[in-house]
């Protein structure tokens, strides 16, 4: 999917940062795309947490994966994707 256009409405995975000290870990969250800006979807995130607004953010485009970004939702053969 990485080749997929990033629009409005698209169903993308946000990489969250965790906490500094470490207690809550860097996790994948569902997020929908509620914006584009120059290539870079601000997103609507769902986390157990609650609902956030981003702004727009940067494609997670490396391994491992890097708080404050975004990737694609991974197949099962793709699960060691997740943050």
């Amino acid at each position: 999917m990485n080749n997929q256009p990033v629009t409005i409405g698209r169903i993308v995975h946000y990489v969250a940062r965790g906490s500094a000290d470490g207690r809550y870990p860097s996790t994948c969250r569902a997020a929908i795309v509620t914006a584009v800006d120059h290539g870079q979807p601000a997103l609507a995130v769902f986390s157990p947490e609650g609902l956030f607004f981003s702004d727009p953010l940067p494609h997670a485009d490396a391994e491992p994966l890097t708080g404050g970004t975004w990737h694609w939702p991974t197949t099962h053969q793709d699960s060691h994707r997740h943050a």
